[in-house]
């Protein structure tokens, strides 16, 4: 009768101890408690391979350790050329079947990249339409969040591939780039961050103002027209991808962090390294960020879940404690 017993006993054991273990990332300090949490991932379209289904599992794992809000993406999100329309089956493939469980079960923010105007960028608005996690709502849009009892921060979504001269010059691979009026985008931008009075302004495009990637680098047209509006309103942080690689760059001249993330699946080999770079690498992964009691804290994770690196910041001193590669 004991051996009867036994197996059964055993397997509730075994039953109970999965169901009670929890995710580990490496070096992960982000938790879930009293703390505003999203991740941040780009470039990463290429139905799984090239380790897109890699860095979709970490975050499914970080997910469930830290509990983020949502996601953003910063942009090229399918490759090679966008979507069709809201029934390109790159969707399912690229997207629905890969960023699975439930940790990832969250809404997508996302912006729009020069790979997806190769296609039919309406598609991926639309598709906001059709999708419980998938949030479009515009080419440009903003919403604010509440951080705690005291402090919100503003979130705001650039367009920024009609910014880019060179895109222009190719009008059959970029037609609707060409419809686009930037002038317009930049004085909605300004206005937005200048009736908004939350604490945190955080503003999100796929192009870096500041990079060292060895296949973009900088984007000299971001510099000219984007820059003075951000730094004119002292906003946190500027979130992008492009380059596919994690970054961290932070001009002695600039409160604002510039951070990259554009490694969701292919990497693209070759950094550089300028006086004001924290930390450049090319390995695919994403970034996980926290928000707490005026506190920024982002951690890039590899595909590998480990954490690579790691920043804090003080938002009420703008004193750095310190970044651990």
């Amino acid at each position: 009768m004991k051996n009867i017993f036994l197996i059964p006993i055993t397997l509730l054991f075994v039953a109970s101890s999965c169901i009670n273990s929890k995710p580990k990332i490496k070096g992960l300090t982000i938790k879930e408690e009293d703390s505003f949490n999203f991740l941040v991932v780009g470039d990463w379209g290429r139905d799984g391979d090239y380790h897109q289904k890699d860095v979709a599992v970490q975050m499914d794992k970080t997910s469930k350790i830290i509990d983020p809000e949502f996601v953003i993406s910063t942009g090229d999100n399918f490759y090679d050329a966008g979507v069709a329309s809201i029934d390109d089956p790159i969707w399912q493939r690229s997207f629905e079947d890969i960023y699975v469980g439930g940790g990832l079960s969250k809404e997508w923010f996302a912006v729009l990249g020069n790979h997806d105007y190769k296609g039919n960028p309406q598609a991926q608005i639309d598709y906001s339409k059709k999708s419980r996690r998938w949030k479009m709502p515009a080419r440009y849009f903003t919403f604010s969040r509440k951080i705690d009892s005291k402090n919100k921060v503003c979130f705001i979504f650039l367009d920024t591939s009609p910014f880019v001269e060179k895109y222009k010059k190719e009008p059959e691979k970029y037609s609707d780039i060409m419809l686009q009026d930037t002038q317009k985008q930049l004085q909605w931008l300004d206005s937005v961050l200048v009736s908004n009075k939350d604490n945190i302004k955080i503003v999100v495009g796929h192009h870096p103002i500041y990079s060292t990637g060895q296949s973009h680098g900088d984007t000299p047209e971001l510099i000219k027209n984007l820059k003075p509006i951000l730094e004119k309103h002292k906003i946190t942080a500027y979130l992008c991808g492009h380059d596919h690689d994690l970054q961290h760059q932070k001009p002695t001249d600039s409160d604002i962090e510039y951070f990259v993330s554009g490694a969701g699946s292919d990497v693209r080999k070759g950094v550089s390294f300028r006086p004001y770079t924290k930390f450049a690498k090319p390995i695919q992964g994403f970034a996980a960020v926290s928000l707490s009691e005026m506190t920024l804290k982002l951690q890039f994770i590899n595909y590998k879940g480990k954490v690579i690196y790691t920043y804090s910041k003080d938002l009420q001193s703008k004193s750095i404690t310190k970044a651990k590669e």
